[in-house]
């Protein structure tokens, strides 16, 4: 049990004696004081007032704080707060006489700058300040004129045009607007503007862009399988005979890390030696267009042929639409196609666009096969016509049948591509029988080099590297002496 004590309303009386009971403010100690001199005065006491004393003492001795003041009235604030009693009065003065100092002084300083003329208004400031606006007005009014001038040849082909139905004031703003919009396009530009090396004697005059995705292969994914690839019938065939007449170029969508290996393995002799991928498509409005502008080559020789209209909006005059391929066994769309690629090569036009565009938004395999049945039929007609004629009276007459009236007639075109087929297998074939030594060399040779290498000969040649040629700097010193003399002569 915790014994309570019943203190006295009283003040402690202590003397200034007691360590325990120093008091902690003055007032405290002026009381004390006074108490002690009325206890010396009053001299004797009796044993009650004494007991009274002690008791009062102990009251006050519990009653103070262990943090070394008073824990009753101010004298517990005054503690906490670190001051004491009869002090903060005058520092609370003292720090309100200083803000108001310190805000005299700034008021004052505040004033002062006020009076202070401003800087603009000093004749090196506003010479600058003239002179830094004209240069910027100028640059801005040169940078606009530039660009406001008309296209170029390159821009023509990259389908920048003017609007024929604008004023020129129109068009030239129309113009300016363009380039500084096609100045912010350097992320969705493809990777060069030459995708493809200069043309020499030895590239063909047609260049043929094809597609890769589900036009020469169709990819799908299963859970079983994994990713796996139908190649479209024919079409080992087709790489190899259009290279004989045409430069072939593969553009896919795929990215170069994944495209590279299906193209690898589809065209492994590189028929097509030229590859694009997706990086090397133009985004716009974050959409990927093939554009053909950036494969350095002339458009009136270019045909691209692919499954989504959308990849040729650059440039829908060169665009053939594609038949799409699922993985159909029986699918003969590279047949019919091939017909209509050996027809232009054989008419060699000078522009194949008007070609191009009688066929625009159709499949131009199909029609072009449904032109070429209708021809032949016609010219089995005529035939027959002229047959019948022939067999008439008139005909023993007044002239000769012809030579040959006893099978029909064949196109010329068609002639024309069998000589072409046939001349192109006897060439294929010389050139498949050279790869195929070339190819049992290199693995014999292999063979070989696998056979007589050892562990030893090759941490050997690894530490040693590559042999060094002879030093042939002493003989070829003589001849470029011999030659200086002999050009100094005829120089005499």
């Amino acid at each position: 049990m915790v014994r309570i004590k019943k203190f006295s309303n009283d003040p402690p009386k202590t003397t200034p004696n007691s360590a325990d009971d120093k008091p902690n403010n003055k007032t405290g100690a002026k009381a004390t004081a006074g108490d002690g001199n009325q206890d010396a005065q009053s001299g004797s006491t009796t044993p009650g007032e004494e007991a009274k004393k002690q008791d009062t003492a102990s009251s006050g001795a519990s009653s103070a704080s262990p943090f070394g003041f008073a824990s009753t009235g101010s004298g517990m604030a005054s503690g906490i707060l670190g001051i004491q009693p009869g002090e903060g009065g005058n520092e609370n003065h003292g720090s309100s006489q200083r803000d108001s100092e310190s805000a005299a002084v700034a008021r004052r300083a505040r004033r002062q700058r006020a009076d202070l003329p401003p800087l603009e208004d000093e004749p090196r400031v506003k010479a600058a300040k003239y002179i830094s606006t004209g240069l910027l007005f100028g640059l801005l009014i040169a940078g606009v004129v530039t660009q406001g001038t008309p296209y170029s040849k390159k821009e023509l082909e990259r389908g920048l045009k003017d609007d024929p139905e604008q004023g020129a004031l129109q068009q030239f703003w129309s113009r300016v607007v363009k380039r500084t919009v096609n100045k912010f396009t350097f992320f969705s530009a493809p990777a060069t503007e030459k995708l493809l090396p200069d043309a020499d004697e030895y590239t063909p005059p047609y260049t043929l862009v094809l597609s890769l995705d589900d036009m020469l292969v169709h990819m799908d994914w299963t859970k079983e399988h994994g990713w796996r690839i139908a190649k479209r019938p024919g079409i080992d065939h087709f790489l190899a005979y259009m290279a004989s007449m045409y430069e072939v170029v593969i553009f896919t969508s795929q990215p170069s890390h994944s495209g590279m290996l299906v193209m690898e393995r589809l065209d492994p002799l590189e028929f097509a030696p030229y590859r694009l991928f997706k990086d090397h498509m133009r985004n716009i409005d974050g959409k990927n267009y093939k554009d053909l502008t950036t494969i350095n080559r002339d458009m009136s020789k270019v045909i691209m042929i692919d499954t989504d209209p959308e990849a040729f909006k650059m440039q829908p005059n060169n665009g053939v639409l594609g038949r799409p391929f699922y993985g159909d066994p029986n699918d003969n769309w590279i047949e019919q196609i091939t017909e209509f690629l050996e027809y232009v090569n054989m008419m060699a036009p000078k522009d194949v666009r008007p070609w191009i565009n009688t066929y625009k938004g159709k499949d131009a395999a199909l029609e072009f096969n449904k032109w070429q049945d209708a021809k032949r039929k016609k010219v089995i007609e005529e035939w027959e016509e002229q047959r019948a004629k022939a067999g008439s009276w008139k005909s023993w007459i007044f002239g000769g049948a012809p030579a040959d009236m006893e099978n029909p007639p064949v196109p010329l075109f068609d002639e024309a591509r069998k000589q072409i087929r046939e001349h192109f297998a006897e060439h294929h074939e010389l050139v498949m029988a050279e790869l195929a030594k070339d190819r049992a060399k290199y693995e014999e040779e292999m063979k070989r080099q696998m056979k007589d290498m050892t562990m030893w000969k090759m941490m050997t040649q690894m530490l040693q590297g590559p042999e060094q040629p002879p030093d042939t700097a002493g003989q070829q010193q003589p001849d470029q002496l011999q030659r200086q003399q002999q050009n100094a002569q005829v120089a005499k």
